[in-house]
């Protein structure tokens, strides 16, 4: 078992020194915190029990969980599966303009928006580019909408099909502009799936979102719907589940709902929080969405108890916002050469450091000499680190530091960037689950 470090855990650190190390991290996040909030949106206060929603959901055999960030009942495409690394996988666009103004939208966060808007971006030159010399497993088409171009999207499929035919291939669109003519051309150009986003809201969501799911069903392998969860929407969105079914969608991606840092009155007007902790490691993450609000999470997951209850062959797939963060810390840290004392967790996939301080040092530092682990002192202080797989061994050691880090590159050098800091009481841990 791991304690999260934070403001009201803080006080749970005996030793000073690593106290003051993990201080620092819970200052740097109560300052994000305040940023957020000038910005125009509260926090909720009080703890979630989200987690334990989840925990009960992952014991039913028909849940298929990755580490509580990824909750799947039934089909789940397999883009999804690619996307928790990123590895082989690309989404690019040819235009971000949108023929919706929706008050959630993230687009215009993305580098380059207004260029994007008035001018088209290449996205097979990207897409071959930046996947030279790589397995090519999934690429996605998004936008923007993309069918506001529909020859070039059309085009995209064609290339891909041509030159990565063992990839899936799927599109992101609002569906406004589907016809059976377009539905049936981007079928013939090779698109193996197609996920259309329905605007929801507190009074429900356009019946003509059901005719354009059932014209893709006539032509496109598999029809999904991904969209976020807008909390106080759970009723519509029992309903859309159980008209998808009808239709015969293959499945639903349940996107958390977030602030995307504009439109804040918008947000308060609906009464919209963001959670008290919207990322479990603070850092300057490249997705554009934004911050989590609270409530949709609950949401999502009872959206998931519900198909269970009516076992629906629908499937469905929660997908937080923890869920989206992976792929960028897995491509920051997976070439790293780690040294002997660090691993990378294949949960985050950040690169963990198990750390004591003052006399637990000396004890730890007797230890792993007997077994001729290696380890490593810290220059100009006390403390001592060592490879997380040993600390459930240790014996009058009552806690250890559990350090979370990330490579950053600058041309061709590179350092290890330490984010955040863990309390671990070693008779508790368990090195499978907790790392």
């Amino acid at each position: 078992m791991i304690t999260d470090i934070n403001a009201k855990t803080l006080d749970l650190i005996k030793s000073k020194a690593f106290r003051e190390d993990a201080e620092r991290y819970v200052a740097q996040y109560a300052d994000f915190m305040k940023f957020a909030e000038d910005s125009g949106i509260g926090a909720v206060e009080g703890v979630s029990s989200n987690s334990i929603a989840a925990e009960r959901l992952l014991k039913n055999s028909r849940i298929k969980g990755y580490n509580a960030k990824s909750l799947s009942y039934g089909y789940l495409s397999p883009a999804c599966i690619d996307c928790r690394t990123g590895e082989n996988s690309k989404t690019v666009f040819h235009t971000l303009t949108c023929n919706r103004d929706c008050y959630f939208c993230a687009n215009m966060n993305q580098e380059e928006y207004e260029f994007y808007t008035k001018n088209i971006n290449n996205a097979e030159e990207e897409l071959d580019s930046s996947m030279a010399g790589r397995k090519v497993s999934s690429v996605a088409l998004t936008g923007g909408e993309p069918l506001l171009l529909p020859e070039r999207a059309l085009g995209f499929y064609r290339h891909v099909s041509e030159k990565y035919p063992e990839a899936h291939r799927r599109l992101y669109t609002n569906g406004d502009l589907l016809t059976d003519e377009l539905a049936e051309q981007l079928a013939a150009a090779g698109l193996n799936e197609i996920r259309i986003s329905v605007k929801m809201d507190k009074d429900g969501y356009p019946s003509e979102t059901l005719d354009k799911l059932r014209i893709a069903r006539k032509f496109i392998p598999a029809v999904m719907v991904e969209m976020p969860v807008i909390p106080g929407t759970f009723e519509h969105m029992k309903d859309l589940l159980l008209k998808m079914e009808e239709i015969g969608c293959d499945g639903i991606n349940l996107l958390e709902f977030l602030y995307p840092w504009t439109d804040s009155e918008e947000y308060k007007k609906l009464g919209f929080k963001i959670k008290q902790r919207p990322y479990q490691v603070l850092y300057s993450y490249s997705y554009s969405g934004g911050l989590p609000v609270a409530g949709s999470e609950e949401e999502c997951l009872r959206l998931l108890e519900f198909v269970l209850e009516k076992e629906l062959k629908l499937g469905v797939h929660y997908c937080s916002l923890e869920n989206k963060l992976t792929s960028q810390v897995y491509f920051q840290n997976y070439t790293t050469k780690l040294m002997p004392f660090e691993v990378m967790s294949e949960k985050d996939f950040f690169i963990k450091i198990a750390r004591v301080y003052g006399s637990n040092a000396g004890k730890v530092q007797k230890f792993l000499s007997k077994k001729g682990v290696p380890f490593q002192r810290i220059a100009g202080s006390d403390a001592l680190e060592f490879h997380p797989k040993y600390i459930s061994e240790l014996r009058g050691v009552d806690e250890v530091a559990l350090t979370y880090n990330i490579v950053e590159s600058e041309g061709k050098s590179s350092h290890m960037r330490e984010l955040k800091i863990d309390l671990v009481n070693p008779s508790l841990f368990d090195y499978d689950e907790d790392i």
